[in-house]
C-alpha cells in the first residue's frame, strides 16, 4: 500500500522538477531571444522605438493568455447516459442492420 504511495509522490516530484527544469530554460531561452530582437530592433531603429516594440509584443502575448486562461467555459457539465447509443457510423450502421435482420427473421417466422 505504502510502496505505490510513495511511487506515485516520486513520480509527481520527478515531475515537478522537470518541469521547473524546463521552465528556467525557457526562461534563459526567452531573454537571450529578446536580447536578439533588441539588438536586431536598433540596427533599424532607435532606442525608444525598439523598447515600445518589444514591451507592445510582449504585453500583447501576455495579455493574449491571459485572456485564454481566465475564461470561463459556459458548456454544460456532461450527463451521465442511461443508455449508452452508438456514435460511430459504423457501429450504428451494423444496430441498425441488426435490427433489421431481426425484425425481418421474425416476420418470416410468424
Amino acid at each position: 500500500m505504502f510502496s505505490g504511495l510513495q511511487y506515485k509522490l516520486r513520480l509527481t516530484a520527478r515531475r515537478a522538477a522537470l518541469g521547473a527544469v524546463g521552465v528556467s530554460l525557457i526562461t534563459v531561452g526567452l531573454a537571450f531571444l529578446t536580447v536578439a530582437a533588441f539588438s536586431g530592433l536598433m540596427l533599424v531603429t532607435t532606442l525608444p522605438i525598439a523598447a515600445l516594440v518589444l514591451g507592445g509584443a510582449y504585453l500583447g502575448i501576455g495579455l493574449i493568455v491571459m485572456g485564454i486562461s481566465g475564461g470561463s467555459s459556459h458548456a454544460a457539465p456532461p450527463t451521465a447516459r442511461t443508455q449508452e447509443a452508438p456514435t460511430d457510423l459504423v457501429t450504428s450502421a451494423f444496430m441498425q442492420g441488426m435490427q433489421t435482420g431481426a425484425s425481418v427473421r421474425q416476420t418470416l417466422t410468424r
